[in-house]
């Protein structure tokens, strides 16, 4: 189809943005892939997703990707080198802009409004925060993230510590959580200067120590807030101060990751692998990853899977929640094994979209699903860019 004066565009990635909201339904999709990013179009909102033939950025493992309407540009974090990649004009060209960054792996992203201000946030491997105020031409960075209680206990294995996932409510800009994977929940109340250890949930028996993964706000309420760890899903209403445990390794979902919130109805979404990564998912060839939904504000969870395969082959390891005054709430999710799913009914069914799509995935956790040859050449690649022990 030809692409319309200003496209309706759905970002999918493991680290970006992963709300959206419009008034017409969306007519582009774009997936962001261990191999580039896959751009889908439809003519309306009943037509099927159509892949397009030309890959965004080849060859690029592309972490988190953003499109900002109120800029009507395009941003791609990418993995190991490359940094930030800018397009102005929907992906068919891109810039790098990473003066002022000191790695090359953009882990996260956020893209923020305050006034008349774009402010862009990035996390990086190894851990550091940046912004910038000039659309990525030039980045701050602020160390204080590093300077916070117990970073001799940080760790992730065969790499280095990150930022997974930067959250902040638009009614409080200055105000921004970051995820350390492996290592802390921090917030920030003046835009990145100092910093605290949001560390009350944890304890003695935990199975990872704060292994952080995402932020979820409640809403209009910049005081309510979900977390996802890799021991399971947490709630506050106090800023993060105290928090109340609702799941735990033994739920269903034992490693949840993406976590929305339906805009109108009492209704909650969780995404994430039935168990922590190990070698089990390579032999089993499988997460066993769970989509559940939640009726009473994330007590208790139902998986809402049909139409998608059982198991599923790899992991759940993007999603995303597209909300428009014409289509209603649409979901997405794609597998680290290139099988992209979508539904139109709140979960609770799924139509496969595509196959056979690179791998989605958060990092290298892809590879635990490679033959075996093809995961050696992988993981010897990333050795050669001081990406893996």
């Amino acid at each position: 189809m030809a692409e319309a004066a200003k496209s309706t565009i759905i970002c999918i990635s493991a680290n970006g943005k992963t709300s959206s909201a419009s008034q017409s339904a969306a007519n582009r999709m774009l997936i962001a892939t261990a191999d580039g990013v896959v751009d889908f179009r439809r003519d309306n909102l009943d037509a099927p997703w159509t892949r397009q033939p030309d890959m965004l950025l080849p060859g690029h493992h592309v972490s988190a990707l953003v499109y900002d309407e109120v800029t009507d540009m395009l941003f791609a974090g990418l993995h190991y080198e490359g940094g930030l990649m800018v397009s102005s004009d929907h992906g068919k060209s891109w810039e790098a802009r990473n003066n002022g960054l000191q790695s090359g792996h953009v882990y996260s992203l956020l893209v923020q409004h305050d006034g008349d201000r774009t402010i862009l946030n990035v996390g990086t491997e190894p851990v550091m925060f940046y912004r910038s105020f000039d659309l990525g031409q030039s980045w701050t960075a602020y160390p204080g993230c590093t300077q916070v209680e117990g970073t001799e206990h940080w760790f992730f294995p065969r790499s280095q510590p990150h930022v997974k996932h930067i959250a902040a409510h638009p009614s409080e800009p200055e105000t921004i959580y970051i995820c350390v994977e492996q290592g802390d929940l921090l917030r920030t109340e003046d835009g990145g200067e100092s910093w605290t250890s949001l560390n009350s949930m944890e304890r003695p028996d935990d199975k990872f120590r704060r292994d952080q993964h995402r932020v979820t706000f409640y809403r209009y309420n910049a005081a309510e807030i979900f977390l996802t760890t890799g021991i399971g899903l947490y709630h506050t209403a106090d800023r993060g101060e105290t928090w109340e445990r609702l799941t735990d390794t033994s739920h269903p979902c034992a490693y949840p990751d993406p976590l929305f919130v339906h805009p109108r109805k009492e209704l909650m979404f969780m995404v994430g692998a039935g168990m922590n990564p190990n070698p089990n998912w390579g032999a089993e060839g499988t997460a066993y990853p769970k989509f559940m939904v939640s009726t009473d504000h994330g007590k208790t969870w139902q998986t809402s899977m049909i139409g998608m395969a059982d198991p599923i082959a790899g992991n759940l390891e993007v999603a995303a929640m597209h909300d428009s005054a014409e289509g209603g709430v649409e979901l997405f999710a794609g597998s680290a094994c290139g099988e992209l799913y979508a539904s139109r009914d709140e979960a609770q069914s799924w139509q496969r979209i595509a196959d056979g799509l690179p791998a989605m995935s958060k990092g290298p956790h892809f590879r635990h699903f490679l033959p075996p040859d093809e995961r050696a050449a992988y993981e010897e690649k990333l050795r050669a860019l001081n990406a893996f022990a």
